[in-house]
């Protein structure tokens, strides 16, 4: 199987993109992957650095196929609530930089996206918060209330950085990267199920019953990256790069 590269499979926005958003906050930015996770991505992740970490945050499922990628950096604006378009299948943990739909901050508090009312209260406090409001798939209507990062706390900075990259044998590589190093766990291209278990810095390679090979190069390096061979003995294996990290404590 040929070697994959990182740059082949990337859901990252582009540098250009990001900064048109910074721009005109207005003409919020569009990904250049689909809103879909099984479409495979065509950008680049982000080198240690690159603006595309300043995208990054913690992610939490809202309903109606929509994450907010939750901030709250002093130094890059204050709280913000980025609503961002995913696929379905989407679950905690999977990457999260598709289409943006709206972003709260303290100059835009209120929006309305796909029938929820979204509004960032505690702009101004210690525990900002996003609060969203309505029926999500058929359900009642209600209001569920989805606290900030604590500001000074690695996911206040977005410093965890989350790609999709797809390995081969219906099977794509959910890579993260941050002040825990990288790690990185499986799942099936088509339904989402998790396969095979995790590799991190204390477990960096799969046990042979995970039924494929995959292990961490140099984990506590400063460019991690992780083989894979889906094909068993005599097949070459391939590498993908796990995302720089966003931040270093």
């Amino acid at each position: 199987m040929p070697t994959v590269h990182a740059s082949q499979r990337r859901f990252f926005l582009a540098a250009p993109v990001l900064v048109g958003a910074l721009v005109a906050p207005a003409l919020l930015p569009v990904a250049t992957a689909s809103a879909t996770p099984a479409t495979r991505p065509a950008a680049g992740a982000p080198a240690a650095g690159d603006p595309a970490a300043r995208y990054a945050g913690k992610s939490v499922a809202i309903g109606q196929n929509m994450v907010a990628v939750l901030r709250n950096d002093p130094g890059a604006g204050g709280p913000e609530a980025w609503i961002r378009a995913v696929g379905p299948n989407w679950r905690q943990g999977d990457a999260y930089m598709y289409r943006v739909l709206d972003k709260l901050d303290r100059s835009h508090r209120t929006a309305e996206q796909r029938g929820l009312s979204l509004s960032l209260v505690g702009a101004e406090s210690s525990a900002p918060a996003l609060k969203v409001t309505g029926a999500v798939a058929g359900a009642k209507s209600g209001t569920h209330t989805y606290p900030l990062p604590k500001a000074g706390t690695p996911d206040a900075r977005g410093c965890t950085l989350v790609d999709e990259s797809f390995i081969g044998a219906g099977t794509v590589a959910v890579l993260s990267n941050g002040p825990g190093g990288p790690s990185a766990y499986f799942k099936n291209e088509g339904d989402g199920t998790r396969v095979g278990g995790v590799v991190d810095r204390a477990h960096p390679a799969l046990p042979k019953s995970a039924g494929f090979v995959a292990r961490i190069i140099d984990p506590y390096g400063q460019a991690p990256e992780l083989l894979t061979n889906m094909e068993g003995g005599g097949h070459p294996a391939g590498t993908t790069a796990f995302p720089a990290p966003g931040c270093v404590r």
